[in-house]
C-alpha cells in the first residue's frame, strides 16, 4: 500500500463514527488509530477504557455489568463484540464494540462505533415481529407465557387439544408443568433470554399424565413494555421407548489399576502407579495431580513423566485461568484439550506448552461441593485423548481422590 492510499484510508477512517483503539496489555495503556470523535465516548475515550467509574457514570445502568464482562474478558485476550449505550444530556446513544487480541500478545486491538441512527429503523422492525408474535392464531399448537413468572397468558385450542388442558375455567399453568425429563427449564430461559430463539425436542407432560414428545421452538419477545414467552410446537413425533444406555464394562486392568491405588499411602506413590499402567492411555506421557484451593487462589501441582522442564512436587500456580477454573465455571464434568498451544487458558502457556505438553484429559472430583481434586493425563502429542477415554480417567481418578482422602485423614 502506497503512502497515498494510506493517507486516504486514514482520512475515511476519521470522517466515520467510528473509533479505532489498541490497548497494551502489559503496560495498561490506551492509544487512538484515528481521530475520529465516536460520539460522546471521543470527548474522553481513554478515560472509557481506563477509569471505571468515569465508564459507570456515563453508562446506561442496565449496561454496566455487561461492560464489566467486556473488560474482563479484553484483559483476558478473548475476542469481544458488545452493544451498550451511554448517557448524556438526557440523551441516549448506542454504541457497539468489538475488540481482537493481535498477532503480538501484548497488543489488543478494536473498534467503538456509533449505531443510534440505526436503532429506531431496528426498533421498528422488531416491534411488527413482536406484534406478530403476540398471535396464536394458528394450525399448530402455540401458547404465550409471562416472561417473569412463566404463567400461561392464553394458547390454542391446537395446544389445549395436545396437553389436555382446558383454559377457559381460569386454571393457572405455568411453564414448568409442561416439561417433563431431565431437561433444566432456567438454563433453557437463560439461553433464551440471550439468543431471543430457541428450538429443541422435549417430552411434553399432559394433564392426564399422558407424554407427547415434540419438537418445540420459543421465542422471546417484548411488546408494550411486557416481556413474552411464545411456545410453539413445530412437530409432534411418535413416543420412542425409553433406551436404557448400557454403561461399558470397566477394563480388567482399569480396576486393578484402582484397586492397587486404594494401597497407596502417599500421593507420590499413587501417581507413580498410574504412570506404570500408561499403556492403557497408548498416548499418555505424563499424569499430574491438581490440589485445589480456590477460596485461596492457588493450586498445587504433583506430577510423574518425561517433560521438557522438570516440574517440582507441590508447585504452586494461581487458581485463575487453570484447568479446575474452566471446568467450575463452565460446569463441565471433564475436559479435553487437543491442543494447548490454541488455547487461552494461562495454565497452559505457564505449565503445559513450556513443558512440552500438547493435549490433556482433565476430570475434577468434589468434597463437599467444592472441587479439590483435579487429575490429569498429558500427552507430547495433539489430539491424544477422546471421548472413549472418559470412562476410564474417571474411575482412575475416582479411585484416586478416594484413597486421598483417606491418606489425609490418617495424616490429621
Amino acid at each position: 500500500m502506497t503512502a497515498f492510499d494510506i493517507q486516504a484510508v486514514t482520512t475515511t477512517l476519521d470522517k466515520m463514527k467510528m473509533l479505532f483503539w489498541r490497548l497494551d496489555l502489559s503496560k495498561r495503556s490506551f492509544m487512538n488509530l484515528n481521530e475520529c470523535s465516536a460520539g460522546v465516548l471521543g470527548l474522553e475515550n481513554y478515560r472509557f477504557f481506563k477509569d471505571r467509574d468515569y465508564r459507570e457514570k456515563i453508562l446506561f445502568p442496565d449496561d454496566r455489568i455487561l461492560m464489566d464482562r467486556t473488560m474482563a474478558s479484553i484483559k483476558e485476550r478473548m475476542p469481544v463484540r458488545t452493544v451498550f449505550r451511554v448517557q448524556s444530556e438526557n440523551a441516549i446513544s448506542w454504541f457497539k464494540l468489538t475488540g481482537w487480541p493481535t498477532a503480538d500478545y501484548r497488543y489488543y486491538e478494536g473498534a467503538v462505533e456509533e449505531i443510534t441512527e440505526h436503532v429506531a429503523w431496528l426498533k421498528n422492525i422488531f416491534n411488527q415481529q413482536d406484534k406478530r408474535l403476540l398471535s396464536i392464531d394458528a394450525d399448530y399448537p402455540v401458547a404465550l407465557f409471562n416472561d417473569h413468572t412463566q404463567k400461561l397468558l392464553k394458547a390454542n385450542d391446537a395446544f389445549c387439544r395436545l396437553l389436555e388442558i382446558d383454559t377457559k375455567h381460569g386454571a393457572r399453568y405455568r411453564l414448568a408443568d409442561f416439561i417433563l425429563g431431565d431437561i433444566k427449564l432456567p438454563q433453557i430461559l437463560e439461553t433464551l433470554f440471550m439468543e431471543r430463539r430457541l428450538s429443541l425436542e422435549l417430552v411434553l407432560a399432559t394433564q392426564n399424565q399422558g407424554k407427547a414428545r415434540a419438537f418445540c421452538q420459543f421465542e422471546y419477545f417484548s411488546h408494550g413494555g411486557e416481556g413474552y414467552i411464545r411456545l410453539a410446537v413445530i412437530d409432534q413425533t411418535v413416543q420412542k421407548p425409553a433406551v436404557v444406555e448400557k454403561k461399558p464394562l470397566q477394563k480388567v486392568e482399569v480396576s486393578a489399576l484402582c484397586d492397587d491405588l486404594s494401597q497407596c499411602q502417599s500421593v507420590e506413590a499413587m501417581l507413580e502407579r498410574i504412570y506404570q499402567e500408561r499403556i492403557l492411555f497408548p498416548d499418555m506421557d505424563v499424569v499430574m495431580f491438581s490440589d485445589i484451593y480456590a477460596r485461596k487462589n492457588k493450586v498445587i501441582v504433583y506430577s510423574r513423566g518425561e517433560m521438557d522442564e522438570p516440574l517440582e512436587p507441590g508447585s504452586q500456580f494461581p487458581y485463575a485461568g487453570t484447568i479446575a477454573e474452566n471446568i467450575e465455571k463452565e460446569k463441565l464434568e471433564y475436559l479435553i484439550v487437543d491442543d494447548t498451544q490454541s488455547s487461552i487458558k494461562a495454565i497452559d502457556w505457564m505449565l503445559f506448552v513450556p513443558k512440552g505438553l500438547y493435549s490433556y484429559v482433565a476430570k475434577a472430583l468434589y468434597v463437599r461441593g467444592a472441587m479439590r481434586t483435579v487429575l490429569i493425563l498429558c500427552s507430547r502429542k495433539k489430539h491424544a485423548f477422546s471421548e472413549d477415554d472418559i470412562a476410564d480417567v474417571t474411575a482412575i481418578a475416582t479411585a484416586f481422590h478416594q484413597q486421598l482422602k483417606k491418606i489425609r485423614r490418617i495424616k490429621t
